[in-house]
């Protein structure tokens, strides 16, 4: 996902993207959810309204408590799973938290604790786990962040590990508001519903709700005594 393009420009102009309709459900407050992506733990995730959630996302609410902003987006592939932290009793994951305007390229997988509002991830990165990025952060596309690391507000990282590329102007913020509410609003749905979208609808309800928000639980951390590398 190119979002820093040449000569330290971001364009804002984007083309339609279209979907099919019967492949994606749109809730209430406007989330477009691909019925292709797995939302494990639903009571557990809570979005608060036009995101886009693409196909083969995987995000595990089951593990702890998972909260997506405004306009965010999702990739394809991208895998959005709690950090833990291991004690000697056992395993213990935390609440992931994303802000409004935040969006994640295709293949990459968040384990951070916090990001930001107006963040661009690109595509195929890894963000180690309780990882803390600040407002307007731009992550190239490959780089790698380890475990505990903190991004700066208005900051670009690139590499493998992440090395910091430039400070930004803080006219970014604006700018990558605007991209998001454009991206969604030009991401429509083309063809017909198909024959048994109402009731597939209906079986799929628990994800429709996921507007409203989960259900409070899963806020303290979730200790468990299996290995973290089977989550």
């Amino acid at each position: 996902m190119d979002v820093w393009g040449e000569n330290h420009t971001f364009d804002v102009e984007r083309e339609t993207e279209e979907y099919t309709k019967a492949e994606y459900i749109v809730t209430a407050s406007g989330n477009k959810v691909s019925r292709r992506s797995v939302l494990c733990g639903s009571q557990n995730i809570m979005i608060n309204g036009r995101t886009i959630i693409k196909e083969g996302c995987l995000l595990r609410g089951d593990l702890n408590s998972i909260k997506l902003g405004r306009y965010c987006t999702l990739q394809e592939d991208t895998v959005v799973r709690p950090p833990y932290k291991k004690f000697i009793k056992g395993i213990a994951f935390f609440p992931v938290q994303l802000g409004d305007f935040c969006m994640v390229g295709r293949g990459s997988v968040v384990n951070a604790a916090t990001i930001g509002s107006c963040v661009r991830i690109g595509a195929d990165c890894y963000i180690g786990r309780r990882t803390v990025i600040r407002d307007c952060v731009v992550i190239d596309d490959g780089t790698i962040l380890p475990e505990d690391f903190v991004c700066p507000p208005f900051t670009r990282w690139s590499g493998k590990p992440g090395q910091l590329v430039e400070e930004l102007p803080e006219s970014l913020e604006m700018v990558l508001a605007e991209d998001s509410r454009d991206y969604y609003d030009k991401f429509v749905p083309v063809g017909p519903s198909g024959p048994g979208w109402q009731s597939a609808t209906r079986k799929l309800s628990v994800i429709s709700r996921l507007n409203v928000g989960g259900s409070g639980k899963g806020q303290s951390p979730a200790t468990l005594s299996k290995s973290p590398e089977n989550c």
